[in-house]
């Protein structure tokens, strides 16, 4: 099956179960993520995982994406901090799309976090 995504989409993703599946403080279990890059003939995906459990700190790498037309069912926050790439294997389901503000305000993040 052929399969496409885009930067801004909103996929579920099953980034694996502890604790042979992550490691230390990576993000696990299904959750929503979003694009940033896919690479089609790799059948890869580079994404940033969201959480709905507010943070404990304020910390710069941290987003915060509200719920809506966007495919988030709750209030959620981008861990910017928790950028991985994934096999399509892993991807359940593309459930929306973030809104292009949403997208700058990830975008300015990546590039202060990885010094770009």
């Amino acid at each position: 099956m052929k399969r496409n995504y885009l930067k801004g989409d909103v996929i579920l993703v099953e980034l694996g179960k502890p604790p042979k599946g992550i490691k230390g403080h990576e993000q696990a279990y299904k959750r929503p993520c979003v694009v940033l890059k896919a690479f089609p003939q790799l059948q890869l995906a580079i994404i940033i995982p969201f959480t709905s459990a507010s943070p404990k700190y304020s910390y710069y790498s941290i987003v915060r994406v509200l719920k809506g037309a966007n495919g988030l069912t709750e209030d959620s926050f981008a861990l910017c901090h928790q950028i991985r790439a994934v096999s399509f294997d892993r991807i359940i389901s593309k459930t929306g799309t973030l809104d292009v503000k949403d997208i700058l305000k990830i975008q300015a993040v990546l590039i202060d976090l990885l010094d770009i």
